[in-house]
């Protein structure tokens, strides 16, 4: 990798961690971006940076103290996120909002500090990391598809406004097995439907079921070394061969019962 200096968001765990672990084995300066960098101990070219991406103050004052500080990164990759699983008319309003400003709005602060700096210098990679959830929806997670969707759509816009530098991928990922639905705010057992007990089970195997972290964090890397930009699906086999394949021949309504069978929600038939 042409890569001398990396940021990664959401680095202390799960794929950003591994993705960490990847870029340090190469050599590279890793600067890992946290709400609690406290979690893992710092090392050799391996600095941890405390930063709430729920906070917008501080996000849109940490670009340019960072290249004050360090230069500006070879590579920025937009990694930090979860999920939130409620039924709509009980999702929290402060929910809505915070998962909104970690999914979409603070990556894209950092990227407005990082992308002009880079194509200044002629070089640089912007890696934002979206879901398969932009295609397939996962049920009572709403606010999740919604936020990765507008990532992956302002990726696609900044691909043509920035014709060489940075490169831009917009990194569509699959389930991967990790703390995600540990972590995931949740709406109480004792007060959700049967089929919201459904579609988490179904939720939990899949994640379950799926690859490790070091493995999308193969797939990422690998994306950046072959100087690849547009849009990458990664994950297993299936989701990122065949699902996004199967997408472009699906219509919608076939899409939504498909879905609605999968999680095993209930639906009107005709």
């Amino acid at each position: 990798m042409k890569i001398k200096k990396a940021i990664v968001t959401g680095g202390t765990s799960g794929i950003g961690l591994a993705i960490c672990q990847q870029l340090l084995s190469e050599g590279i300066k890793v600067y890992s971006v946290s709400r609690n960098p406290g979690k893992i101990k710092a090392q050799e070219n391996f600095d941890l940076l405390k930063l709430d991406l729920s906070d917008l103050q501080t996000v849109s004052e940490f670009g340019s103290r960072f290249i004050e500080l360090h230069g500006t990164p070879d590579l920025l990759i937009n990694n930090a996120g979860y999920g939130a699983f409620y039924q709509w008319d009980k999702f929290p309003a402060k929910e809505i909002e915070r998962q909104m400003t970690v999914l979409f709005t603070s990556p894209i602060l950092l990227c407005k500090s990082f992308a002009p700096a880079m194509a200044s210098r002629e070089n640089g990679t912007i890696v934002n990391i979206s879901s398969l959830a932009t295609l397939y929806p996962l049920p009572y997670m709403p606010i999740y598809n919604a936020g990765k969707a507008a990532l992956s759509s302002f990726t696609q816009s900044m691909l043509l406004e920035y014709t060489q530098f940075p490169k831009w991928i917009d990194f569509r990922l699959g389930d991967i097995r990790t703390g995600f639905n540990q972590v995931a705010p949740k709406q109480l057992e004792k007060s959700q439907n049967e089929s919201m007990g459904r579609a988490w089970k179904q939720i939990e195997k899949q994640l379950n079921e799926s690859p490790l972290a070091k493995v999308a964090a193969s797939q990422i890397l690998g994306s950046i070394d072959c100087g690849k930009s547009g849009t990458i699906y990664g994950g297993g086999v299936f989701q990122s061969k065949l699902a996004p394949l199967l997408y472009r021949f699906l219509p919608m309504l076939g899409l939504i019962k498909a879905l609605k069978i999968r999680y095993g929600l209930k639906f009107k038939t005709s």
